[in-house]
């Protein structure tokens, strides 16, 4: 269990270093990349979401201060956002951001930009886990 907590934040060290790459240039080498490593990174945010739903909002902030920023740069990538499957997934995270009961003004503001970030679009249905 310890080794799967270092390989996850390495793995967010990592991602989260792809996705600002990734954010900052649009070139066809840079989407190519993307396209290349979109599987890598839905299998990440799996084991993401695994280790997510078992936290509370305020350690989930505590052990990962930026995941808010990783999932909305995942959110606005365009060749992420492509696949269902990650689209599914990224719901799944951000969900398991939402405070139940915010304590402050921020985690307010996470929680409406969570909600409005997995409203679903016209015509689609939600995807919720099952388990």
């Amino acid at each position: 269990m310890a080794q799967d907590s270092v390989d996850l934040s390495c793995d967010y060290q990592f991602w989260m270093q792809k996705l600002s790459v990734w954010d900052q240039a649009s070139t066809l080498e840079t989407q190519q990349d993307t396209c290349l490593h979109v599987a890598q990174f839905q299998e990440f945010l799996r084991k993401m979401y695994e280790a997510l739903k078992e936290m509370d909002s305020n350690t989930v902030i505590e052990r990962f201060p930026t995941i808010g920023q990783l999932l909305a740069k995942a959110c606005w990538n365009p060749f992420i956002l492509a696949y269902d499957e990650s689209q599914k997934i990224l719901i799944w995270c951000l969900c398991c951001l939402i405070n139940k009961e915010p304590q402050n003004s921020g985690q307010s503001k996470l929680n409406s930009w969570i909600q409005t970030e997995t409203s679903p679009l016209p015509g689609s249905k939600a995807c919720w886990p099952s388990d």
